[in-house]
């Protein structure tokens, strides 16, 4: 999007952490120039020339963590920034919305010229705070068509989620959350299974993009998604993997039930252990971790 109202498109960017005493994450930018290049990052600031913060969660508690110097326990809320840049209430200059860990979603108004104000507001829902279940990755458009901005994200768990604006263009007001893909729920407990036929269905960590994909008129979803994926070494049978690996399996559930000892010495010898563990793994099944990119047309 053109950020600053030059003409050039510019590329925004969340960050995890800005690794202080908040663990804050910023908003970065890089501006782009009329050659199509782009500028080195830098981090985008609020009017008052400060970085651009998510809110703190507020309350009395954090109050005192302040004022007594101690580390606030809000973190979640204020890492992990995933933005996007829109016109939500429609006066004419984009605003800044962004998720976060905690699956909440902030909201930077927009004062022209890639200049926002700076302090944020939690956007709210159905009367109650916005959010899923966690790490909200925000997308606005219209999604039903009746002039306003909706807004669409994924999360950490898996599947999409809409929170309808109900109110107006230049008066939004969003209703209750909309499940438009379930998340698959947890696999742990599922039957081992190699390669990649399996995968049928956007998994966890999924992050959206909206467009109209086959110019039908109707708006639909590309997901990203995240999923941990597991091949037999090559040499080895799909049988004796299984068998290897259920042995290797309950091998590692009793590494983890030992004590860990808190000195230097002790805590490098069980990372060794644990590395050795690990590789033995590695002579029978791959791990690989890997994503994959999701078309949902809508009907």
């Amino acid at each position: 999007m053109d950020l600053d109202d030059d003409g050039n498109l510019d590329v925004l960017s969340g960050s995890y952490s800005r690794m202080d005493t908040d663990m804050a994450g910023l908003f970065q930018v890089l501006r782009g120039r009329k050659d199509g290049t782009f500028a080195k990052a830098e981090v985008l600031n609020g009017s008052d020339g400060k970085p651009l913060i998510l809110p703190r969660r507020g309350g009395l508690a954090n109050l005192l963590k302040q004022l007594t110097g101690s580390v606030s326990d809000d973190w979640g809320d204020r890492i992990c920034t995933r933005p996007f840049a829109a016109d939500l209430n429609g006066d004419g200059n984009l605003d800044l919305v962004s998720g976060n860990v905690t699956g909440t979603f902030a909201f930077f108004a927009g004062q022209g010229s890639g200049k926002f104000a700076p302090r944020a507001t939690w956007l709210s829902a159905d009367g109650k705070k916005m959010a899923v279940s966690c790490h909200g990755d925000p997308f606005l458009v219209d999604w039903d068509k009746d002039g306003d901005l909706d807004l669409l994200s994924g999360s950490s768990e898996g599947g999409a989620f809409l929170f309808p604006n109900l109110g107006s263009r230049t008066e939004p007001k969003f209703g209750a959350m909309v499940t438009l893909l379930a998340a698959p729920g947890h696999r742990g407990d599922e039957e081992v299974r190699f390669g990649d036929a399996h995968c049928t269905a956007p998994g966890e960590d999924t992050r959206l993009w909206v467009d109209d994909v086959n110019g039908d008129g109707k708006l639909d979803l590309l997901l990203g998604d995240q999923v941990d994926l597991m091949h037999v070494a090559e040499g080895v049978t799909e049988g004796d993997a299984r068998v290897k690996l259920a042995t290797w399996t309950k091998e590692r559930t009793e590494f983890f039930e030992q004590p860990r000892a808190k000195d230097a010495s002790s805590r490098k010898k069980w990372q060794d252990a644990y590395e050795k563990l690990e590789k033995r793994k590695q002579a029978f099944v791959k791990d690989e971790s890997i994503g994959f990119v999701w078309l949902l047309l809508q009907k």
